[in-house]
């Protein structure tokens, strides 16, 4: 019986061993994917703005 135990110990010191691998690639690719999804963000709300503003002046452009 503590062979088992033993060999349960083990099984969960590997799981815990997995576990902390894929929470750290987690957190490492979503520390690299935030600066890039807040550059395009910000981008897709300047033109928003740009549109906005542009759209009061654009019929006196045309006209």
């Amino acid at each position: 019986m503590e062979f088992l135990a033993y060999l349960w110990d083990d099984l969960d010191d590997v799981a815990g061993a997995f576990r902390h691998l894929a929470a750290a690639a987690i957190t490492e690719t979503l520390a690299t994917a935030v600066p890039f999804i807040a550059a395009a963000s910000g981008m897709l709300l300047a033109g928003a703005v740009a549109l906005l503003l542009a759209r009061e002046h654009l019929p006196h452009l045309v006209g």
